[in-house]
């Protein structure tokens, strides 16, 4: 299973957010993150890349 670790972008400075993650949602102006345990996270911003490669997104805020 491809789980991705979330980062975000601010500033120039990224920051890890969450591992283990299976689904995002955008919606708002805030992307839902979702885990594989279950748990969620609400984080405001935008995608800026997906990489499946490197299992990592990063969020611009």
């Amino acid at each position: 299973m491809c789980e991705l670790t979330v980062y975000t972008l601010r500033g120039g400075v990224r920051d890890k957010v969450m591992t283990g993650v299976v689904r995002l949602v955008v919606h708002e102006g805030k992307v839902i993150l979702e885990s594989i345990f279950g748990d969620s996270m609400e984080v405001e911003g935008k995608i800026s890349e997906v990489n499946i490669m490197s299992q990592s997104a990063t969020i611009i805020g």
